[in-house]
């Protein structure tokens, strides 16, 4: 039977790739694409989904727009890796334009999907979690009708990418990572930064992967040459896929070599730990775990995973 998604992100080269990813596994369906406001504005991250779905010839699938601000209004900056469109800053004058965008807002799009499709439907969330968040607050069983949720996000070792401790979807909005992790009410499963720091590829490989004849491919080593770039000028030996990980997971668990099943939850008011992972290792909190985070990955299944979306 085919495993029914919905993927909630803020297109970003990452996530481009992560659904590409999706799209090329035959079980998978994925109902709906939510947008969140993250790797760049809210609306551009939706033009942005709609070229992912035109280069791979899936324009069937349905792409809302959802929160353009954090839960408490805090706007913070998008990294510069994304390029400020979010994809490179490579312009696109066949791009499907904002038409294409559904008029429905995501949070309830996610809300009517969650009921239409109780107990048969996985959500996968690789951007900042607030869509889910806001969800969860409009109406609270939301999280009870998933199979589970699949979150690429935080850090269980304390180490961030955008602040010394803070991972860029949590830092971006803590207190809804914080509601997500809380009140969620279905199984999480995480892959954390520092999973995919250690994971990471070579330039090599990078390249290989985008080598292909086929217009994913093309996409995709036009709109990550500007990331590239970036992580050469800083030194850097290979490339770090973040939604790339996430996704290889859910999509063959075979793809999980380790894993630990614990209490997390989210710092929301440290002056430098803002958005920070916090894992309960000795129980002090005394409450039941709550999240599966993922610590090593088959490399080499992780690999060909990327490897098959783009031929």
């Amino acid at each position: 039977m085919d495993r029914k998604i919905i993927i909630d992100c803020d297109p970003g080269n990452d996530d481009a790739m992560a659904i590409l990813m999706a799209l090329s596994y035959n079980d998978i369906d994925i109902i709906a694409i939510s947008c969140v406001e993250g790797n760049t504005v809210v609306k551009q991250c939706g033009i942005n989904a709609l070229r992912v779905l035109q280069a791979a010839d899936r324009m069937d699938i349905p792409v809302f727009v959802g929160c353009d601000s954090p839960l408490l209004g805090e706007r913070k900056s998008s990294s510069p890796y994304h390029g400020h469109d979010g994809l490179g800053n490579v312009p696109d004058p066949s791009a499907p334009d904002e038409s294409f965008i559904q008029q429905e807002h995501a949070i309830t799009a996610l809300i009517r999907l969650s009921k239409q499709y109780q107990d048969d439907v996985h959500l996968v969330a690789i951007g900042p979690l607030t869509n889910v968040a806001m969800a969860i607050r409009m109406d609270s069983k939301f999280g009870t009708r998933f199979k589970s949720c699949n979150i690429m996000g935080g850090n269980y070792q304390g180490v961030g990418n955008v602040t010394p401790c803070g991972e860029f979807n949590f830092y971006f909005d803590p207190e809804a990572a914080y509601v997500v992790l809380n009140q969620l009410k279905c199984p999480i499963t995480i892959v954390p930064w520092e999973t995919c720091v250690q994971h990471a590829i070579s330039f090599e490989t990078h390249t290989k992967h985008r080598s292909f004849n086929t217009k994913k491919a093309k996409l995709m080593k036009a709109v990550d040459k500007h990331s590239v770039d970036h992580v050469l000028a800083k030194g850097h030996n290979n490339f770090i896929p973040a939604d790339e990980a996430l996704m290889a997971c859910f999509l063959n668990s075979d793809v999980i070599k380790n894993s630990i099943h614990m209490y997390a939850t989210v710092e929301t008011k440290g002056e430098y730990t803002s958005g920070q992972m916090v894992i309960d290792w000795r129980k002090h909190l005394n409450k039941q775990a709550n999240v599966t985070i993922v610590t090593d990955l088959d490399q080499t299944l992780y690999e060909q995973t990327m490897e098959n979306a783009l031929k």
